[in-house]
């Protein structure tokens, strides 16, 4: 082989080199540990959401204030996998048997979506246990499950509640985005004390999910990537991303669900919300709150996403 060929040749392995390191770099940040709106999905979802919505970030900042001066417990369990998983568990004026377990979206945290309703619940009279799940906030792990591990978590937190505070216990699910996915995903499976559910801005599956983001990012036909992406998930993360359809799941749905989304939300596409309502086999019921980007339909109207909220729970708690 002549100099110039030996040189191509070297070029073309350190380029094909950087590039599988730049695929797997992509990859982790996508399904890895970040901080919250740090990876590729969150400055396209939500930053972009905020930029729409510019008193977004105050509204939240201001729940969080409230939050963090109520009584609040830290508890930590352990996932099936072996993580150990960070809640915080708020408690209102008197005892109360009513809990509501707040589920956050994409890497974020307890701190993020849940706090948008936690004073709401709590002012009910309801104890809120917001959670951080797997590989978010301060619980441990080191891929993000897209609602396949975070539902089969967020069944062992309900198992820990009845277990600590009695079989007579009532359970409110309440997720936003990937939370709200997580929700659609384990309603087929939640005991007798899970009453209802609530789903805001949930996806249908990840696969779609990652595809729809393509399409944003200008990808015209995203399946390719998604396949790579799905094949590479599989060896680093362990699961398939196939595997967190939600659609059969709210078909068998045990208890009656709320839908929520945003009219104006493009990032998880209304679509697909409406698509989880109209296969949902339990008592259900769908709020579009016009205008609305994605995961932010509380802070375009409160009074409505509320009153929605709390007419929902009256109807199927069973106080």
């Amino acid at each position: 082989m002549g100099k110039g060929k030996k040189i191509f040749a070297v070029g073309a392995v350190a380029l094909g080199a950087f590039a599988v390191e730049q695929i797997i770099h992509g990859y982790y940040d996508v399904m890895g540990r970040r901080s919250d709106f740090n990876s590729i999905l969150g400055k396209v979802g939500y930053n972009a959401a905020n930029e729409a919505n510019a008193d977004y970030d105050k509204f939240l900042q201001e729940k969080r204030i409230w939050i963090r001066q109520q009584n609040t417990e830290y508890i930590s369990i352990n996932s099936d996998r072996g993580e150990k998983l960070q809640g915080y568990l708020t408690y209102p004026d008197e005892e109360s048997k009513v809990f509501v377990i707040g589920l956050h979206g994409y890497h974020a945290s307890h701190d993020g979506d849940p706090a948008a309703f936690a004073r709401h619940y709590v002012e009910k009279g309801y104890n809120f246990l917001s959670i951080d799940h797997v590989a978010s906030g301060d619980s441990e792990g080191r891929f993000v499950g897209f609602g396949l591990f975070e539902s089969q978590d967020t069944l062992k937190w309900i198992d820990y509640l009845i277990e600590r505070f009695g079989e007579d216990i009532k359970i409110i699910v309440h997720g936003v985005s990937m939370g709200g996915a997580t929700v659609c995903k384990m309603v087929d499976s939640v005991p007798a004390q899970v009453k209802l559910a609530i789903a805001d801005c949930p996806f249908t599956n990840a696969v779609e999910e990652f595809a729809n983001t393509a399409k944003n990012f200008g990808v015209k036909n995203p399946e390719p990537f998604v396949k790579v992406f799905n094949a590479m998930n599989k060896v680093f993360a362990g699961y398939d991303l196939n595997d967190t359809d939600n659609r059969e799941s709210v078909k068998n749905s045990k208890v009656p669900m709320l839908f929520i989304h945003g009219g104006a939300d493009d990032f998880v596409p209304t679509a697909m919300g409406e698509e989880l309502y109209n296969l949902c086999g339990n008592e259900k019921e769908l709020l579009i709150v016009d205008g609305a980007t994605h995961a932010q339909s509380i802070s375009t109207n409160e009074e409505l996403y509320l009153k929605t909220v709390d007419e929902f729970i009256s109807k199927y708690l069973g106080e």
